[in-house]
């Protein structure tokens, strides 16, 4: 015998109630939180906040010295630890806003000898405070390079070199055997031998320049110990063109025929 529907059996459910939810699926659990994946965030808030605290800092110093609390001689003194960390600050955010990807860059033809000029010229005051004395012997030589880049390499390689001595020579010239150009910055303070460790602590000025070359992708670093100090220098591998927007790139060339003394 067949059943229909008026042989079926009852229900208990009440006409216009809804069905019962599906069981819930298991919750899948956070992946681990690892701070290695988040240094980024880390050093710009560090960065942020000891720019923050040497600037309360220079300010209460700065208001001191106006009330005459402070004499010329002592402000210096209490001023250059936050002037130090002011500068760390600002370095350690450059390096984030180009390792980030947001400073954009744009090669363009330029007399890096002018960048260079106008480069020292921006911080001749503060240099000069500071008893640096630097020499310079400047050749003009065409690249290809973002200008904003090549203002800020100069600068680095100068605060770089400032650790090792207060008396610099910069030259800038063609290198006679290959197809680029050579921007060197040595110390000239004979008898200060530096030793190989700190010559090659990779200090915060050394991690600036790194991340300034790694974003052009056409400078070579090397550092190395001199009689006198050391030196730095920064060869150029995209000469423009007589005439053209062109550059001659010496990128393969230079790798497989110069090694640096450091790659760290």
């Amino acid at each position: 015998m067949t059943s229909t529907d008026s042989d079926a059996a009852p229900t208990n459910r009440s006409p216009g109630a809804s069905e019962p939810p599906p069981p819930a699926a298991p919750a899948t659990p956070d992946p681990a939180w690892r701070m290695a994946e988040h240094w980024p965030e880390l050093s710009a808030a560090l960065s942020s906040q000891a720019a923050e605290a040497a600037d309360r800092v220079l300010r209460g110093l700065e208001l001191l010295r106006q009330r005459e609390r402070l004499s010329a001689a002592e402000m210096r003194v209490l001023a250059t630890p936050a002037l130090r960390l002011q500068q760390c600050a600002k370095q350690a955010q450059q390096i984030l806003r180009l390792q980030s990807g947001q400073a954009r860059q744009t090669h363009e033809k330029i007399d890096l000898a002018q960048v260079i000029e106008a480069a020292l010229d921006d911080r001749r005051d503060e240099w000069v405070a500071q008893g640096l004395t630097l020499q310079r012997q400047l050749q003009p030589v065409e690249l290809l390079i973002d200008p904003t880049l090549g203002y800020s390499l100069c600068h680095a390689m100068v605060d770089w070199a400032q650790r090792f001595g207060e008396h610099l020579e910069l030259c800038l010239e063609r290198d006679p055997l290959q197809a680029c150009a050579l921007l060197r910055v040595r110390t000239r303070d004979s008898g200060q031998a530096v030793d190989a460790e700190r010559l090659l602590h990779d200090a915060i000025e050394w991690l600036l320049l790194r991340q300034l070359a790694a974003t052009d992708g056409g400078i070579e670093l090397q550092r190395r110990a001199t009689d006198e100090g050391v030196e730095l220098s920064a060869r150029f591998k995209r000469l423009a063109q007589a005439g053209e927007g062109k550059a001659v790139d010496q990128t393969a060339a230079a790798t497989a025929s110069a090694t640096p003394a450091s790659s760290a």
